[in-house]
């Protein structure tokens, strides 16, 4: 497999991060990441708009930082 370094050298990383973030957005989009149990959840205590976002704003960030430590333990595990 090519190096990422290697990569960069050549100019192609510029390819890596828009196509990351379009993908990540599309993959926001689909079923699933919890979207209706957490409508359904403000629903059912009568949130309001700023506690919708605060918990979008949770999720968020909780399933990112889940995603950033799964990336770095597979970073780690193939440096052995």
């Amino acid at each position: 497999m090519t190096e990422f370094t290697t990569l960069l050298q050549q100019g192609n990383a510029w390819f890596f991060i828009p196509s990351a973030i379009l993908l990540g957005a599309l993959h926001g989009l689909e079923p699933g990441h919890s979207k209706t149990m957490m409508a359904a959840f403000i629903i059912a205590i009568k949130g309001t708009i700023k506690q919708a976002v605060m918990l979008g704003l949770a999720a968020t960030i909780s399933q990112t930082a889940v995603v950033w430590l799964i990336a770095f333990g597979g970073m780690v595990i193939s440096k052995r």
